[in-house]
């Protein structure tokens, strides 16, 4: 006879499928280190850069990391390194190092600096801990990006190992690899240090780069076609769920060989598009209640990531000045995956489901609580300002306008939120709200009425249509005696 935990202990066994989907994970993970400490091992300027439009640039310095006396600035993009133009595209040829390329040497650089171009003498230095530090630790961006990838691999690693029979556990550890490995190629700047090697150049190309349009977007777009459960026609014909992995390795050999790196990001948006279109398919097909949580749980935890993720825009259009408003931002927006991350392992492994909806209205509820206090504690603030100014001249810059506004928030917080949460609950859970409001008219009607078969009948009608259940007897005791 078998048992719940022979039942269990079978189902969660490792297949050849889960065996192999470990190996390649594992091997991602290592191949990826194993290139970063190589990396750390090669000669550098010693300078974290950045990637934008510049003209006949490939990247703009932005922070000395190893400490080294140099002559270049922050802002400074390279140009000719020792007589080895290095203008073009992030994405060119692998160049020939420089004469006297190697550390305890000094190189004659061209750099663009503003509007003029400058000769510098920049001292060629190794990778130093305290420079891999400060990189990693010393910026909340890039901190965030680490934390938030290593939480998207252990949540992976978990749900992989607590159900490796599942598709869709296997395809979401192997998405958790996959952004593990970039993350962990990000952890040193590239710049020139890779620029001068075929080795580190191809291994950067693909763990930073190529890895993204060639392997995660086709995973994702395969966990969409598995999850909840996999889709007619997969289970028809299950070789169709490997169609993206195979465009991703025809896609990889284009890029590997030279390819134009546009069409690896046209690529991308497009498989990141038919992933969203499979997972609203299935809002559309999936009608059980586990699986339709599952999927809100899923889009929500989408919805919820992005949501972090779009805090970069306020920095990346100057909305918002103050270096620590800056750093917050940063550092939220770089948690959004592993939120992702989160909502994924819990559709997937089914635990607490249900849940999801106190969290979705919390959220609205206190974004949209935080965005209009904000409106009227800013707007406020200027009127206020006006006003005193036209009373009294500099009086506008007393403190007296942020008192009032502080004052006028704290009034409005509870007022408002009550009216947002009744707005949401009508707007978008109106069963729960109509079963409230049923609720309420029947607690009326409870300490009026006293005839008792006529308020069973109340009961069994509220009870009917606010639970919904599929049979309801009511069974009333009948007490003698003094109560």
């Amino acid at each position: 006879m078998t048992t719940e935990t022979d039942k269990l202990s079978q189902e969660t066994c490792f297949t050849p499928a889960g065996w192999g989907v470990l190996a390649f994970a594992l091997a991602l993970l290592l191949f990826s280190a194993g290139q970063l400490a190589y990396r750390f091992t090669l000669p550098t300027d010693g300078w974290s850069v950045y990637t934008e439009d510049v003209a006949d640039s490939n990247w703009i310095y932005d922070a000395n990391l190893v400490g080294a006396p140099s002559e270049l600035q922050p802002g400074d993009s390279p140009l000719i390194v020792g007589g080895v133009s290095v203008q073009g595209t992030a994405s060119s040829a692998y160049r020939s190092p420089p004469p006297g390329w190697k550390p305890g040497a000094r190189v004659r650089m061209l750099v663009q600096r503003g509007s003029e171009q400058r000769w510098l003498e920049v001292p060629v230095v190794h990778w130093t801990g305290l420079a891999f530090w400060h990189h990693n630790l010393g910026q909340l961006d890039q901190l965030g990006d680490s934390l938030g990838a290593l939480l998207f691999v252990l949540v992976g690693w978990y749900t992989f190992m607590r159900r490796p029979d599942l598709p869709s556990a296997r395809v979401l550890f192997v998405l958790s690899a996959i952004l593990g490995a970039a993350t962990i190629s990000s952890l040193l700047p590239d710049g020139l240090s890779v620029e001068f090697n075929w080795l580190a150049f191809g291994a950067t190309g693909f763990f930073s780069y190529v890895i993204f349009g060639t392997l995660l977007a086709p995973s994702l777009l395969t966990f969409t076609l598995l999850f909840p459960h996999p889709k007619r026609i997969i289970q028809r014909r299950p070789w169709l769920v490997w169609l993206p992995h195979g465009y991703g390795l025809l896609l990889m050999l284009f890029l590997l060989g030279g390819g134009n790196g546009i069409v690896g990001w046209v690529s991308t948006m497009i498989l990141l598009s038919l992933s969203i279109a499979s997972l609203i398919h299935a809002g559309f097909t999936q009608r059980d209640a586990v699986s339709r949580a599952q999927l809100r749980w899923a889009v929500s935890s989408f919805v919820m990531g992005i949501g972090l993720f779009m805090l970069n825009f306020p920095v990346a259009f100057h909305w918002v000045t103050s270096q620590t408003l800056i750093d917050l931002f940063s550092f939220l927006a770089s948690l959004g995956i592993s939120v992702i991350g989160v909502g994924l392992s819990v559709a997937v492994l089914r635990y607490r489901l249900f849940d999801i909806d106190v969290i979705v209205r919390r959220t609205l509820q206190y974004t949209l609580l935080t965005g209009l206090l904000g409106l009227v504690y800013f707007g406020s603030v200027v009127i206020l300002q006006q006003i005193f100014e036209l009373l009294s001249v500099g009086a506008g810059r007393s403190p007296l306008a942020i008192v009032l506004s502080t004052l006028a928030i704290a009034a409005l917080f509870t007022p408002l939120r009550v009216r947002i949460q009744a707005g949401i609950d009508r707007r978008f859970y109106r069963r729960k709200y109509d079963a409230e409001r049923t609720l309420e008219r029947f607690a009326g009607t409870l300490r009026d009425e006293v005839d008792v078969e006529r308020l069973s009948e109340q009961l069994i009608s509220v009870v009917q249509e606010t639970v919904e259940p599929e049979m309801i007897s009511l069974w009333v005791s009948k007490t003698r005696g003094k109560v």
